[in-house]
C-alpha cells in the first residue's frame, strides 16, 4: 500500500461513500470539492435493496435508521386521475428484493455522510482543472494553484466531470427529452409510495419522516424551455384534472424550495479508467432517474472498489477488478433507466392505453423478478 493518499474529487454521495470505504479499507484519503463551502440542498432520495446492502457492509446503516421511515409502504403505478395500475407491497419486495426501498431526504443524507467522513476532511473551493500522472503516482491540478500528489485519483465529480472530460473527452451529456421539478411537502401524510403516469407528464410520490412528502415531476419539454417559468404555479396549471393529491402536495410545499433541472444521462463508455486516474458514480454512468438507480449504483461502486483495492496486488489489477465488476452492469442499468423513461414519457393516447393495460396485466412478482439483478440487495 503507497503512503500517498487516494485523491477523491467531489463530495457527493458517491465520493463520500468511496472515502468512507477506502479508509476502512486502510487508505488514506483525500476528498476535494469545487463549491467553496459544504451547502445542505436537495429533496428526497430513494435507497433500494442494493444499496441498503452496501451501506449495510460499511457499517453505515444507522444512516438509514435515523433518517428513514420505521414504516414500509406499498409501492403503486397510477394513472393520472389515480386509478392504481400495479402495487407492489413491502412484503413482496422483501421476499424478492432482500427488502423495500427507503426514502430519505438528500440533504439530510448527504450530511450524515459528511459527518461521518468528517468535514474538516472535505476541502471545499478546491476545483480540478487537470491532473498528471506517472509510474509513481497522480498529481491534481486545481485552479487555485494547488498540486497534490496521490497514489490513486478517482472522479466522483458529477455528470460534467472535469476528471472525465480529460480521460474521455467525447463523452458529453446527453438530453434525455424532458425535465424534472423535486420539492419537499409538509403536513401532508400519503400512505402511498409510487407514481401517477401521465401523457409525457408524470408525478411521484415518496413520504419521509416528519409528516414530509418529497415529490418530483417528469415533463416532456425541449431542452432549457422551462427555465423562465414559475414553478409552482406552473406546475399547479399543469396537474390540472389529476388526483387532488398532487395539489395538495404541490400547495404544501414551499415555492422558493421547488428546484428544476433539465434531465441528462451519458452515452455508456466502454472504460472508466486510464493508469492511476478512474471514474465513478455519475462521472462513470450517470443515469435518468426513472429506476432511482442513480446514487444506489454510486454506493455500490464504492464497495467495489475497496473490495478491489483489497483483493488485487497491485493497482492496475485492482482497476481491472472494479471495472470488471461494475463496469458492465452499470451500463445495463444506465440503458434500462433510460428505455424506461422513454416508454413513461410517451404522448400518444394509444400508446399511453397500451402502456396502463400492460402494467394492470403484469404480476407485481414478475415485476419484481426483473427488478431484482438490479435493485436487490446484497447476499
Amino acid at each position: 500500500m503507497s503512503d500517498l493518499p487516494v485523491l477523491i474529487i467531489g463530495a457527493g454521495i458517491g465520493g463520500l461513500t468511496t472515502a468512507l470505504a477506502l479508509r476502512q479499507a486502510g487508505y488514506s484519503v483525500r476528498v476535494f470539492e469545487r463549491a467553496q463551502e459544504v451547502k445542505e440542498v436537495g429533496a428526497g432520495l430513494t435507497l433500494w435493496a442494493n444499496a441498503l446492502g452496501a451501506l449495510r457492509e460499511l457499517g453505515l446503516e444507522y444512516i438509514v435508521r435515523d433518517l428513514g421511515r420505521p414504516d414500509a409502504l406499498p409501492i403503486g403505478f397510477y394513472t393520472a386521475r389515480g386509478k392504481q395500475l400495479m402495487q407492489l407491497s413491502p412484503d413482496e419486495m422483501t421476499r424478492h428484493l432482500g427488502a423495500p426501498p427507503v426514502a430519505v431526504h438528500r440533504a439530510e443524507f448527504l450530511a450524515a455522510l459528511r459527518d461521518a467522513v468528517g468535514r474538516d476532511s472535505i476541502e471545499c473551493g478546491a476545483r480540478l482543472i487537470a491532473f498528471e500522472q506517472d509510474e509513481d503516482g497522480v498529481t491534481g491540478i486545481f485552479a487555485n494553484g494547488q498540486r497534490v500528489r496521490g497514489c490513486l485519483l478517482i472522479g466522483a465529480d458529477g455528470i460534467h466531470s472535469q476528471v472525465r472530460q480529460q480521460l474521455f473527452p467525447g463523452s458529453q451529456p446527453r438530453y434525455a427529452g424532458y425535465t424534472a421539478w423535486r420539492g419537499v411537502a409538509t403536513g401532508v401524510k400519503p400512505e402511498l409510495m409510487g407514481e401517477l403516469w401521465g401523457r409525457g407528464l408524470r408525478f411521484g410520490i415518496a413520504p419521509l419522516t416528519r409528516d414530509r412528502v418529497y415529490w418530483f415531476v417528469s415533463c416532456n419539454m425541449a431542452e432549457h424551455e422551462a427555465e423562465s417559468v414559475e414553478s409552482r404555479s406552473y406546475l399547479l396549471t399543469l396537474f390540472r384534472g389529476w388526483h387532488p393529491l398532487v395539489s395538495e402536495l404541490l400547495k404544501a410545499t414551499e415555492a422558493a424550495s421547488i428546484l428544476r433541472n433539465d434531465i441528462y444521462d451519458l452515452a455508456p463508455l466502454a472504460s472508466w479508467s486510464q493508469g492511476r486516474v478512474t471514474l465513478l458514480g455519475d462521472a462513470a454512468h450517470a443515469m435518468t432517474p426513472n429506476m432511482g438507480q442513480g446514487a444506489c449504483q454510486a454506493i455500490e461502486d464504492a464497495c467495489a472498489l475497496a473490495a478491489a483495492l483489497r483483493a488485487a496486488h497491485a493497482l492496475p489489477e485492482a482497476l481491472r477488478l472494479y471495472q470488471q465488476q461494475r463496469l458492465k452492469h452499470a451500463n445495463g442499468v444506465l440503458a434500462r433507466s433510460h428505455m424506461i423513461g422513454t416508454v413513461a414519457q410517451w404522448e400518444h393516447p394509444v400508446a399511453c392505453l397500451l402502456r396502463e393495460r400492460v402494467l394492470a396485466l403484469t404480476p407485481g412478482r414478475l415485476f419484481l423478478k426483473q427488478l431484482q439483478p438490479i435493485a436487490g440487495g446484497h447476499a
